[in-house]
């Protein structure tokens, strides 16, 4: 079970559906995941904490940062002096506060609060700088919280976006270009047995914990056609697991780009060689 706390989980996935809907905005934030190479140690063979949730934690972490800014300090201390003298703004608002510790607080994961990390070196919050902020997010990583609530996040992120079809295929594609521009330099070897040859990856065997989180998200029936697939109406309708972005098109083996078809539907989709999916959900309840 996921224990899902939702906070800033839904600003995330919004960031995260505009980075990749908008690819063309973000093009250095992408490079940083998987361009000059990267994309190669981003591969993996149907791990349960996926290529998606690597991505998500890179935004998160990303952004993270981006909120310990310079800028960011100093709009914090110019509040924390314009409000010393009323208490109850100053208690309210919490300018001495980073972002990162209200996550961690909302995540009720024990940490040092950053006033108590100034305090230990004689200095007050009017008087730190961006500097002390970077060393305070070290002190949190050296001690494993900060990667723990990154991956909490990432889970809760993953959680609801794993469900949108559409942004997996969107999210695929990219990475399958990454790939395809790859073909022209070497391969690691370390990574080459992953490889049929250069950017295409060896069909791998689709793990039954893949197999059932994506038959429970598709609700056991064709994405593309609707047929039911669950055995309850027909035996001879039969579950196949696809690719969203085929393997040939230099597509991964990665719970983000598998999809439930009919047999029917998977030969014609196989036949197209492209990226498909349908953008049609059962509802929970109908009218």
């Amino acid at each position: 079970m996921l224990e899902a706390k939702f906070y800033d989980t839904y600003y995330f996935c919004n960031v995260i559906k505009s980075i990749l809907y908008h690819s063309e905005n973000h093009l250095g934030v992408l490079n940083e995941f998987y361009g000059d190479g990267r994309i190669y140690y981003r591969l993996s063979t149907f791990n349960k904490y996926s290529v998606f949730h690597e991505f998500v934690e890179f935004i998160v972490h990303d952004i993270y940062y981006d909120q310990s800014s310079e800028a960011a300090l100093a709009n914090k201390q110019k509040m924390y002096e314009d409000y010393q003298d009323i208490p109850i703004a100053f208690k309210l608002l919490r300018p001495a506060t980073l972002p990162i510790e209200l996550a961690l607080e909302h995540h009720n994961m024990p940490h040092q609060n950053f006033e108590d990390f100034l305090d230990k070196q004689n200095k007050e919050f009017t008087e730190c700088n961006i500097d002390d902020v970077y060393e305070f997010i070290h002190e949190l990583r050296e001690t494993g919280v900060f990667h723990e609530l990154i991956e909490h996040i990432s889970k809760e992120v993953f959680h609801i976006l794993f469900q949108n079809r559409d942004l997996m295929k969107t999210f695929n594609i990219l990475m399958a270009n990454a790939l395809d521009i790859e073909t022209t330099s070497e391969t690691p070897s370390e990574i080459k047995h992953l490889f049929t040859r250069p950017g295409i990856l060896k069909r791998a065997a689709i793990p039954e914990w893949v197999r059932r989180a994506v038959f429970f998200r598709d609700r056991g029936r064709c994405v593309l056609c609707d047929k039911d697939l669950s055995g309850q109406v027909n035996l001879e309708n039969k579950e196949n697991y696809d690719h969203i972005v085929p393997l040939a098109g230099h597509g991964l083996n990665d719970i983000s780009n598998i999809q439930l078809l009919c047999k029917e539907c998977n030969q014609l989709e196989k036949g197209a060689g492209e990226a498909v999916t349908s953008e049609k959900y059962q509802s929970w309840y109908t009218y």
